[in-house]
């Protein structure tokens, strides 16, 4: 009987981020007020096909303590990847999110480069809402929407809405993307971006914009605004 040995091996690199990696890792530092650092590393086995891993380490950050990490750590992945150019993009095959609390306490995500491929045209959606919202182009959200799913006028309705937000908190300065998810609704799966409008006041915001999961329709079908 022949002795049949499985060949496994994992390498570890450290080295110089490129260009565009290091512009990904500056905006998750500047979104979570986090120390990050990265690694890059591939492992095999016989008969298995290699596997191209970017790590992603966040620690220091009060702001991650204090956020559902699961959906926090997809849209630190997220970022990373959109930075990517188009020979970095096709070449991982994973990106991995590791995070040190405050307690010390260590917890790590893997997400598969193929779901960064589907999840980033879809971002488009959160962007015109939230560029809408900002910047009073309400129609541009109107535009975008899925009629199917959402029938109401939403330039008519976010106009109103946003002008009692501003009479309370005043005009919009910001807004940041810090987490998504992947619900379930109406036998489908929807992809759920959450981000935070800043007023002048300091007062902050949350809020949600829904997309549709399938390849091709990235309309917004929904959203919801935390007040």
């Amino acid at each position: 009987m022949k002795l049949i040995k499985l060949l496994l091996f994992a390498i570890l690199v450290v080295g110089c981020a490129s260009e565009t990696q290091q512009k990904g890792l500056d905006e998750v530092a500047q979104i979570y007020d986090a120390k990050v650092s990265y690694s890059k590393g591939f492992s095999s086995s016989l008969g298995k096909k290699t596997v191209k891993r970017f790590n992603i380490k966040l620690s220091d950050s009060k702001l991650l303590d204090s956020l559902p990490i699961g959906e926090t750590s997809a849209n630190i992945a997220l970022t990373v990847f959109k930075n990517f150019d188009d020979d970095e993009k096709s070449s991982y095959t994973e990106i991995y999110t590791e995070f040190i609390n405050s307690k010390q306490d260590t917890l790590g995500y893997t997400f598969p480069v193929s779901l960064m491929k589907t999840l980033l045209p879809k971002t488009k959606g959160f962007t015109v809402f939230s560029e809408g919202i900002k910047n009073g182009t309400f129609q541009d959200i109107e535009n975008f929407k899925n009629k199917n799913d959402l029938s109401q006028n939403l330039a008519e309705f976010l106009s109103d809405y946003t002008s009692k937000l501003n009479k309370s908190y005043g005009r919009i300065t910001t807004y940041k993307l810090f987490g998504l998810d992947e619900v379930k609704g109406n036998k489908r799966t929807l992809v759920r971006y959450i981000g935070y409008f800043t007023f002048i006041s300091g007062k902050k915001i949350t809020y949600s914009v829904a997309v549709d999961m399938a390849v091709g329709k990235d309309e917004i079908v929904g959203f919801r605004i935390f007040e």
